[in-house]
């Protein structure tokens, strides 16, 4: 339903409360988990609820770290231009007039909405402090996993509702509202994606408590309508879908059409999801009270989501490790085929001296020429082997280095000389763990005479962190034969 079939852990650390989905994208849930924490405890606590919820949960599977709206800014704007490349440049450029921070300061990725009559690309830009994300990132890491991917949940929820309600891209602009335990997102779903978003601070165990939260989300909803309807300037939604079969939302529905004019339609998303019996009645009775659309939508759309709102750094250092992993694998292979080379000439030559020993050895006693051209062959295949055993020191430590470097210390560049030297240079939180980095290289087999060639302090991103440069011989370095 979903395209190819692969296995999510979906995770949302929101409002003081963390959902955690096991889907794949087929549309299928297998398991769903939900727990409270106090926001004021700290990552250490909110990793300790976390760790607590994935028992029984698939820690193999890729990692979506759900960035719900209410933590991020999103805005349509125009560009000049249709090639991606110019559209980031501009996108940097200009990122500092839609929110108050710096550029250092956020995380900006965007929704390509096509262009319009004016030739310009139209883009919903989707705006995230970084220090937001960072601590998610740190409570999920803190729990035992990996982020794969980041993911904005209004996109995933628009993009769950397009596929689930067939909407072609022509289809007119369709309107999704989500009912969560504290809050409420509208979207709007236009031309094949999300087009708009806003969310209200008004959720379900609010709409419980009385009628003035029913007041306040038909303020909010109208608010919401009249902010699409000057940003977008088209149509708004002839109608809307909801997303929750709550009592509590069932019974104000009325009271929206009447006073907004405009159609709510109960269409709950547990209808499009697949899965066992259990937890399909999890999601209505156990956790009827909350919507898990966000997690679910974030682990069916993985795949076609345009937004990602990774840290670079951090995808720079997932490329490092892929291309690490993969460089490994590549010599192994290189080595592998070698061997089974060397061995199929060996074996030639093994056979052919027995069989002249025994039976030709006078006969072809002229034919001396033949036997030395095949110990030649065996003495090349024997250099080529050396010489590659050799090129494969670069890896082992690049290896070495990734097994002794901690995380909070980071690397900027590597450099080795002919003669074993190699020289690295970056930057840490404090000084403390740069001298202990180098007694950590000077404890390794592999190097020895690891010292500091120049420390100073600097900025970074607005923190005050430790630059140094490092000096260090490989052990038992060769040159190739």
């Amino acid at each position: 339903m979903f395209g190819a079939d692969k296995t999510y852990l979906s995770i949302s650390i929101n409002d003081g409360v963390i959902k955690v989905a096991q889907a794949t994208s087929l549309g299928v849930l297998e398991k769903a988990a939900r727990a409270s924490f106090d926001p004021a405890v700290g990552v250490d606590e909110a990793a300790k609820t976390l760790k607590s919820l994935l028992g029984g949960f698939n820690r193999n599977a890729s990692v979506i770290c759900a960035i719900p709206a209410n933590a991020a800014t999103a805005k349509s704007i125009e560009v000049p231009s249709t090639d991606p490349e110019e559209i980031k440049s501009i996108i940097n450029l200009q990122s500092s007039r839609h929110t108050p921070y710096s550029r250092e300061e956020v995380l900006i990725s965007y929704i390509n909405l096509g262009m319009n009559a004016s030739n310009n690309t139209r883009l919903l830009l989707v705006i995230v402090h970084r220090d937001m994300v960072k601590e998610r990132i740190a409570i999920i890491e803190k729990a035992g996993l990996n982020v794969d991917k980041i993911l904005f949940v209004p996109e995933a929820q628009a993009r769950f509702y397009v596929k689930a309600l067939n909407l072609k891209k022509d289809a007119p602009v369709c309107g999704v509202i989500d009912f969560s335990l504290n809050t409420t997102g509208f979207i709007v779903v236009g031309r094949g994606s999300l087009i708009f978003m806003r969310p209200i601070p008004v959720g379900i165990k609010n709409l419980m408590e009385g009628p003035e939260a029913v007041a306040k989300l038909q303020e909010e909803v109208g608010k919401s309508m009249d902010s699409f309807a000057q940003e977008d300037g088209g149509d708004l939604p002839a109608s809307y879908v909801v997303t929750t079969d709550h009592e509590a939302v069932r019974s104000i529905l009325p009271t929206l059409k009447e006073n907004l004019g405009s159609e709510f339609t109960p269409n709950p998303f547990v209808n499009f999801v697949k899965g066992s019996k259990a937890a399909r009645k999890k999601l209505q009775s156990d956790f009827g009270d909350d919507s898990f659309l966000d997690v679910i939508a974030c682990a069916f759309t993985a795949a076609k989501c345009e937004v990602n709102l990774m840290p670079e750094e951090m995808i720079l250092k997932k490329t490092v490790e892929r291309q690490s992993r993969e460089a490994i694998w590549s010599g192994v292979a290189a080595v592998l085929i070698m061997v089974l080379i060397g061995a199929m000439i060996y074996s030639n030559i093994y056979f052919k001296d027995t069989f002249l020993n025994k039976n030709l050895r006078e006969q072809f006693l002229p034919q001396r020429t033949q036997v030395q051209e095949l110990q030649e062959r065996m003495s090349k295949a024997k250099v080529v082997r050396g010489y590659i055993k050799n090129r494969m020191v670069t890896l082992d430590i690049i290896h070495e280095l990734y097994t002794i470097t901690p995380h909070t210390i980071y690397l900027n560049n590597i450099a080795m000389e002919e003669d074993g030297t190699v020289t690295i240079d970056g930057i840490s939180d404090s000084m403390s763990q740069v001298f202990s980095y180098v007694k950590a290289l000077n404890d390794s087999s592999m190097f020895k005479e690891a010292k500091t060639r120049s420390t100073a302090t600097k900025k970074d991103n607005g923190k005050d962190v430790a630059a140094f440069e490092i000096e260090f011989k490989v052990v038992n370095l060769k040159e190739p034969a």
